[in-house]
């Protein structure tokens, strides 16, 4: 998988995890406590916008709507769809994954960049099907591009900006994705 592609993949999980959700998960506190469900999504939603926007010179959502998770209200599942798309439509526009972009870590490729929207939509996908007991497995096909976008994400120093947790210790029978996942901190049996 190439780097779209993979965050084609990483986008429709979350897309998917969205659509099935109900209300009456809403309000469920999440592994990423203390955001509800719908916070959760709509952080996750609104930092596709706040990528895609930071590498096409557009402002579509605040950081600080994005980072507090400022709940989106109504049915997200429409608002998913716009922003899957949007988001995917910008980051194909050309040269994007060529151009240096400013970005709060400097500046950096747009194929350094890409990988932060990438990991967010996975692992919060994965955060949000799991606080609602139904956590997903990515396909393993797609568990090679995975596994190196969250190498390249779950740093030290991401971890020293507060970005990223610390890596948890899965079971020993853990799976790809619950591999996957506690490398990005989170606990693996909820």
């Amino acid at each position: 998988m190439d780097q779209l592609a993979t965050l084609e993949y990483a986008l429709e999980e979350l897309r998917g995890v969205v659509a099935r959700l109900d209300d009456a998960h809403m309000d469920i506190v999440t592994n990423c406590e203390p955001w509800t469900v719908r916070r959760l999504a709509s952080h996750a939603l609104n930092n596709q916008l706040l990528w895609a926007g930071l590498v096409t010179g557009q402002e579509l959502v605040s950081a600080e709507d994005t980072m507090g998770a400022v709940p989106i209200g109504g049915n997200l599942i429409p608002v998913a769809d716009q922003i899957v798309e949007r988001a995917l439509a910008m980051w194909g526009t050309d040269g994007v994954l060529e151009a240096t972009h400013a970005t709060p870590f400097g500046e950096l490729p747009g194929s350094v960049v890409v990988n932060f929207p990438t990991v967010d939509a996975i692992m919060h996908a994965w955060d949000l099907s799991a606080s609602v007991s139904h956590p997903i497995e990515f396909r393993p096909a797609a568990i090679p591009a995975i596994s190196a976008v969250v190498e390249a994400t779950c740093t030290d120093e991401a971890r020293a900006a507060g970005l990223i947790r610390p890596p948890t210790k899965p079971p020993a029978d853990s799976s790809a994705t619950e591999r996957l996942v506690a490398a990005a901190g989170r606990s693996t049996r909820l």
